[in-house]
């Protein structure tokens, strides 16, 4: 029942009492916040950014950030470890779906990244400057990139192999460099985004999905009577960490995504390298302190979101940084999104 010019009032107020712009990298200047005269429909057609989300450890849960800088290869120290078993095999929620458990948060002001696990008592705290690290560095081949990755001593591997109930190690990346998105057999690899620096990721730096897309496809999730039976009567839900999104967009129809060729968040720009490709991944849900394994959301999506073989939902992006040095630039909530626009 309120109007935009009530809504105005409550903003200014905000913002005149409680936004210290001085020390908020992300304050939003006046103009940015304003809203639009000409109604509610312009206004829905609009999109900003609404989550951040970064994941330090591959397959491991991330947390959520108001702001965040940016870098070469993306967020920063997103999916910069992984985790290898003894046998040299990366290890993911697909073959160990425990994973998802493991917390991690990454304070900057400390220069920490602190991990949680229900199977380990004590939190592991990690220095991101850290003198734990074994002296050395080891090269290894993953989706057709190469990495320069450096391990741990053998305390914080114990750690891990608790936490997963297996052997493992914990490496971390040094510099990545990529070679060739050809396959042995002459097809194109699954690598996307070939000349980026990329940490240890799929695809690409970055995977964005909006609300309305959740939405939608929760609307139709609500009506599908097989992903009832399957869980036990009630009617499958998922939320956009479901997908391990990155970005998370709102506002305009649900999959306008799917039409960006390019966006400026913020005034930074990102290339579109297209959809994501999606797997039964998406299907874990972590519920009571157990894995359970549904065959939904996938199944209702490649009802409806299949091209050429592929289950699609989500976009993939490259952060496009103009200067070759590291340059202090933050991404941050609340953004707005502009698709397809003038790069300037």
């Amino acid at each position: 029942m309120s109007t935009f010019e009530d809504a105005m009032k409550l903003v200014n107020f905000v913002e005149n009492n409680f936004v210290i712009t001085s020390s908020n990298r992300c304050a939003l200047p006046p103009s940015s916040i304003s809203l639009p005269i000409e109604g509610i429909a312009k206004a829905a057609a609009r999109h900003f950014l609404s989550s951040i989300t970064v994941y330090p450890i591959k397959s491991c849960a991330g947390f959520s950030v108001d702001q965040w800088p940016l870098t070469s290869t993306g967020l920063l120290h997103d999916r910069e470890w992984i985790l290898k078993s003894t046998t040299g095999e990366i290890l993911t929620q697909k073959k160990v779906p425990e994973m998802c458990y493991i917390s991690t948060l990454i304070d900057l002001n400390l220069g920490k990244l602190f991990v949680e696990s229900p199977r380990c008592k004590e939190k592991l705290q990690i220095e991101l400057k850290s003198n734990s690290l074994v002296a050395g560095r080891d090269e290894m081949d993953i989706q057709n990139h190469r990495y320069e990755v450096r391990s741990y001593n053998n305390e914080i591997d114990i750690w891990f192999s608790r936490a997963i109930d297996r052997p493992c190690t914990l490496l971390r990346n040094s510099s990545s460099q990529s070679h060739s998105c050809i396959n042995k057999n002459g097809s194109p690899g699954m690598c996307r985004d070939v000349g980026a620096r990329l940490n240890f990721v799929n695809e690409a730096q970055f995977l964005l999905i909006s609300e309305e897309s959740i939405a939608d496809l929760n609307s139709r999730l609500k009506s599908n009577l097989d992903g009832r039976r399957s869980n036990g009567g009630q009617a499958v839900q998922v939320g956009a960490m479901r997908f391990r999104p990155n970005l998370v967009a709102s506002g305009g129809e649900p999959y306008a995504e799917d039409g960006w060729n390019n966006l400026n968040i913020g005034g930074k720009y990102f290339m579109s390298l297209g959809g994501c490709n999606r797997c039964q991944m998406i299907n874990i849900n972590p519920e009571a302190g157990e894995v359970q394994r549904f065959s939904e959301p996938l199944a209702t999506l490649a009802g409806y979101r299949r091209a050429k073989g592929k289950i699609m939902f989500g976009i993939l992006l490259r952060y496009e940084n103009n200067t070759k040095t590291e340059s202090d630039t933050w991404i941050c909530v609340g953004e707005e999104i502009v698709p397809n626009g003038d790069r300037h």
